[in-house]
C-alpha cells in the first residue's frame, strides 16, 4: 500500500475534493478520484485571452511561445493584451499551437493532427466492425472488448 504524504493535503484538507468520495485516505487513486474538476470555459474567452491562458497553463514563456509561432516576445505580449491582431501569415502557427500541441511544464508532450488515416466513408455496421477490429487488434487497452 502506498502512503501518501503531501503537506498541502493537511493544510487544504477537503479543499477541491468531494470528501465523501475518499474511501481510503492512504490510497492515491481514492484521493485522485475524489478531486473536483476546475471549471474553466476557455472557449468563451476572446482569442487573445485563450492564447495567454494556454501559454500559462502549458508553462511556456512569451519567448518560448514566440519560437513556436516565429514571432518576438514583444509581439506575443501585444497579441495577448489584445493590442495587436495575429498576422495572417502566422495563423497556421497559432492554430497549430492552440489545437494540436499539448505541453506540460514547457515540454511538448504530444502533437495531435486530424490525419487519422484513410477510413472508408460509406460503410454499413458490419464493415465498420471489421475495419475497426483490424485497426485496433493490437491495442492492449481494448483486448476482450466487443466490437
Amino acid at each position: 500500500m502506498i502512503k501518501l504524504y503531501i503537506p498541502e493535503l493537511d493544510y487544504y484538507k477537503g479543499f477541491g475534493y468531494r470528501s465523501d468520495y475518499v474511501h481510503d485516505p492512504n490510497d492515491v487513486m481514492s484521493i485522485y478520484n475524489a478531486r473536483k474538476d476546475v471549471l474553466i470555459f476557455i472557449d468563451d474567452l476572446p482569442l487573445h485571452k485563450q492564447i495567454k491562458a494556454k501559454r500559462i497553463i502549458d508553462g511556456l514563456s512569451q519567448e518560448s511561445l514566440g519560437k513556436i509561432v516565429r514571432l518576438p516576445a514583444s509581439t506575443i505580449s501585444l497579441i495577448e493584451r489584445g493590442e495587436r491582431r495575429i498576422m495572417k501569415n502566422r495563423w497556421k502557427e497559432f492554430e497549430a499551437y492552440l489545437y494540436e500541441m499539448w505541453f506540460r511544464d514547457g515540454v511538448l508532450i504530444d502533437r495531435f493532427t486530424e490525419d487519422y488515416g484513410e477510413e472508408p466513408v460509406e460503410m454499413d455496421i458490419e464493415e465498420q466492425r471489421t475495419y475497426w477490429k483490424a485497426e485496433l487488434k493490437d491495442d492492449p487497452d481494448l483486448w476482450g472488448t466487443v466490437l
